[in-house]
């Protein structure tokens, strides 16, 4: 715990001794209601998993999951790209493009970039976001195709 001075208007430090055991308990207290950005981003986005989650099921098929868990292997996104419908457009075009990813899944890739530029920034980064858990998974338990038919 560090000791920090700060400036309060008197009605401010009235509040504070009224409502708690003494001001820095009482700033204490403000500051962890207010659920500080750091404290809490983890569990917000969470829960933003949690509900995007319902939203992808059923928008893809079984071989459309295969084809993104295959074409996203390996990938490192960033902020500017993990919530860019367009950029995950691109990079299916150029998952068929360069190595024909579609093609082996047997995906139509036009019919897959109508669908991808229809998803909102949350359902980007949840698709990444599964994407990644897959290939997270301990190589001995994890199953492409269970997988894949568990988000249709």
């Amino acid at each position: 715990m560090k000791t920090k001075n700060i400036r309060i208007t008197e009605s401010q430090e009235q509040f504070l001794l009224s409502n708690y055991k003494n001001i820095s308990q009482g700033i204490s207290a403000c500051i962890d209601k207010a659920r500080f950005p750091e404290s809490n981003t983890e569990d917000v986005l969470k829960i933003i998993r949690a509900y995007t989650k319902r939203e992808l099921k059923g928008k893809f098929s079984q071989q459309e999951w295969t084809f993104f868990a295959d074409s996203l292997n390996g990938t490192l996104t960033d902020g500017m790209f993990r919530c860019n419908a367009e950029a995950l457009a691109y990079h299916c075009q150029d998952a068929e493009d360069l190595d024909g990813t579609a093609t082996k899944w047997d995906v139509n890739i036009d019919k897959l970039i109508e669908k991808v530029r229809t998803l909102t920034a949350a359902q980007v980064e949840t698709l990444y976001w599964f994407v990644e858990e897959f290939w997270n998974t301990e190589q001995e338990v994890r199953n492409l195709e269970k997988w894949a038919t568990e988000l249709v």
